[in-house]
């Protein structure tokens, strides 16, 4: 950390086991001092609203028996494009001199996969150029091979070259025949659902703490926060600012696992990683990765817009929620958050003369402008609200700066469909029944529960004179449909 003004030591850092030469060596054991009240810088971001907390509000966490991974289902529609891989007149490649389709003449479409047939009109990536399928398709490898001719009235037409390379995608229109003794309809496709799966992530923590630091008062006072209570409180007691502390270090690795963790799956479905003990070392993805395997969204680093950002909720909405379900929130960082109010304010500049009234209030003569937009309506039933998330705003984690300031994170949105999917959370934690917070203390000589001992016989596991304290967490998360949120990424993150 940088050095402040005033400031007389460096801060020292330590990890692992306590003892009294460490606050002696942070100064903390200095009995003279013209203020006893630590304070404690960025303290802000160490009090981060807990991801956890977060998630439970909008959905119940699911509760599985085993820590095995965890799967569920999706389907997509049955409708789809299908690229293709060639076209031919006469049995060769078609080139910029060819006309396909000219004079009612046949010609070859091939594809990957049978997914047409007989009696289907489709089209290419241009509406006048329809093309009636006459056979079911011949295997050739891995491709299908399509005889077909042009649905026209006009002898003349053709499919031009450039509609007919490689790559370019074709859909099913309808399945048209003829009006006397048409002998066949087209036939259906069916799309089978899709296995979606994850694993559970495990986080373990322990310290051990001397018998003689228990009760140990320091020479400065701790402002902590009751982990059960959410009170703040002030102490003296290094156990106190220890106990603080642990629960705290706890939850922000929690929440990064939750949030930040990459699956580690080999190609092969087995984990490479090793633990400790020599087994396997698993995890799941967490949110931000299941998000962006399916949607990523990239924007100028320095020239966001509300339109931009419309447009975007239209390409995550249309032909996937009806419009009174286009309900979605950003969590942002600080910066984030300006940014989006800037960008409505921007916006709204056509229309000032209808906020003005809102924005400005009076107190005698004084005159005060101001406010923050957090909510914005769209066309078409895009809600957006806007949320602040800390973890965006950590410049420990975030290490990338941005060049209006802050972390270039602070600058990410994660926009999340925190509604249902066929009744069930989008978004929801994932935990093993009795596993989601696992603590103990392996007791020594003296325990924060016997902390003096005298008079009375201490049930021992080590003969320490101290504890260990242990904290495990066992879960993960679970996005149902990926495809409904996205990660909304400034292009310096890209």
């Amino acid at each position: 950390m940088t050095n402040l003004l005033l400031q007389e030591f460096a801060p020292q850092e330590w990890g692992g086991l306590t003892t009294k030469n460490h606050l002696g060596a942070a100064y903390m054991l200095e009995p003279q001092k013209a203020s006893d009240m630590v304070t404690m810088i960025f303290q802000a971001n160490n009090s981060f609203a807990d991801l956890t907390e977060y998630l439970k509000t909008i959905a119940t966490p699911l509760y599985l028996q085993t820590d095995d991974a965890f799967v569920w289902d999706l389907m997509a529609g049955g409708e789809k494009n299908i690229p293709l891989v060639e076209a031919r007149v006469d049995g060769s490649a078609v080139t910029s001199a060819s006309k396909a389709g000219i004079n009612y003449s046949e010609f070859e479409l091939v594809f990957a996969e049978p997914y047409f047939f007989d009696v289907n009109i489709i089209e290419g990536h241009k509406h006048e150029y329809q093309i009636k399928i006459l056979d079911d398709p011949t295997p050739e490898g891995t491709n299908w091979v399509y005889k077909c001719n042009l649905v026209t009235g006009d002898d003349a037409l053709f499919i031009p070259y450039e509609e007919i390379v490689a790559g370019k995608k074709f859909s099913k229109l309808y399945s048209g025949v003829e009006a006397t003794l048409s002998k066949k309809g087209g036939r259906v496709n069916y799309t089978s659902p899709f296995k979606m799966k994850n694993y559970f992530s495990r986080l373990r923590m322990e310290d051990t703490v001397p018998g003689n630091m228990i009760s140990r008062p320091t020479g400065v006072k701790f402002t902590v926060r009751d982990s059960r209570t959410g009170e703040t409180k002030q102490t003296a007691l290094w156990q106190d600012y220890r106990d603080w502390e642990f629960d705290r270090q706890y939850r922000m690795e929690r929440a990064n696992m939750i949030y930040y963790a990459r699956i580690n799956r080999a190609d092969d479905g087995t984990f490479k990683n090793k633990g400790k003990s020599g087994y396997e070392y698993e995890q799941g993805a967490g949110i931000r990765q299941q998000i962006e395997s399916a949607n990523v969204a990239y924007y100028p680093t320095e020239n966001f817009s509300i339109d931009w950002l419309v447009s975007v909720m239209l390409d995550l909405s249309i032909n996937k929620l009806p419009q009174d379900q286009r309900k979605f929130v950003l969590r942002t960082g600080e910066r984030g958050m300006v940014q989006f109010s800037t960008a409505i304010q921007d916006k709204s500049q056509l229309f000032t003369n209808l906020f003005v009234t809102d924005l400005v209030t009076k107190s005698g003569n004084a005159l005060t402008f101001g406010g923050q937009f957090l909510h914005f309506i769209g066309p078409q039933g895009i809600e957006l609200t806007v949320q602040h998330d800390p973890m965006k705003d950590d410049p420990v984690t975030n290490k990338i700066m941005h060049p209006n300031g802050g972390p270039a994170e602070s600058y990410v949105y994660d926009l999340l469909d925190v509604g249902t999917v066929s009744g069930e959370p989008n978004i929801r934690l994932v935990y093993q029944t009795g596993m989601e917070d696992i603590r103990g203390y392996e007791a020594g000589l003296r325990d924060p529960f016997n902390p003096h001992g005298a008079g009375q016989m201490n049930r021992m596991s080590v003969s320490t004179d101290g504890y260990k304290h242990h904290r495990m967490f066992i879960g993960g998360a679970m996005v149902k449909d990926p495809t409904r949120c996205v990660i909304i990424k400034p292009q310096i993150l890209a």
